[in-house]
């Protein structure tokens, strides 16, 4: 687990006097996006502090790499060397990623592929309706599949059913963020 000792939700600009500071730190897999998207070519940011970086930021930034968009490279910290500052830079190729209709989704369905997001950054096994109404606060598990539709629908997230018997499986794929929650 990282000790978010920096309070930062973002990249650090490496000239900016934060990235001196000294804490384990990481930014989330959307505002290294955000980032890559509004940066100029060449501009280089540090988007985690720590031992290491793996679940969703992990991928994003590897994503985003093999998309060409950015280059990424680690470096000792130089004031704590049991660490690395994580460091994107932004290259000369355009950022070509389609944008998503995030702002035409409601609300409860973007909370859904956050929620989905952060279980196929963990490496869970793929939520259930009710298991994913309980973990938004108790709401109505109809309420869970009209959202998980209208991401289907917004090209957010693709679901592959399988049917084994009386019980259904299924695999969700998070098109974005290129991960996928599978059932097994």
């Amino acid at each position: 687990m990282i000790g978010f000792a920096l309070p930062s939700h973002r990249p650090i600009d490496v000239l900016e006097p934060m990235a001196g500071a000294a804490g384990l730190f990481a930014c989330s897999p959307n505002a290294l996006s955000s980032w890559a998207m509004a940066s100029a070519a060449g501009g280089r940011c540090i988007y985690a502090r720590a031992t290491r970086v793996g679940g969703s930021l992990g991928e994003r930034a590897r994503l985003l790499s093999i998309a060409g968009s950015i280059q990424i490279n680690q470096a000792r910290n130089a004031t704590d060397g049991s660490v690395f500052d994580f460091i994107a830079t932004r290259t000369t190729k355009p950022f070509t990623v389609t944008a998503t209709p995030i702002d035409k989704v409601p609300a409860f369905a973007v909370d859904l592929l956050d929620l989905l997001e952060t279980a196929a950054g963990r490496r869970m096994k793929c939520p259930t309706n009710p298991q994913l109404a309980a973990a938004l606060g108790g709401v109505p598990v109809h309420r869970v599949g009209t959202a998980l539709r209208q991401l289907q629908d917004a090209g957010l997230v693709t679901v592959d059913v399988k049917r084994t018997g009386d019980d259904g499986q299924r695999t969700i794929h998070i098109v974005g963020a290129g991960m996928t929650l599978c059932a097994a």
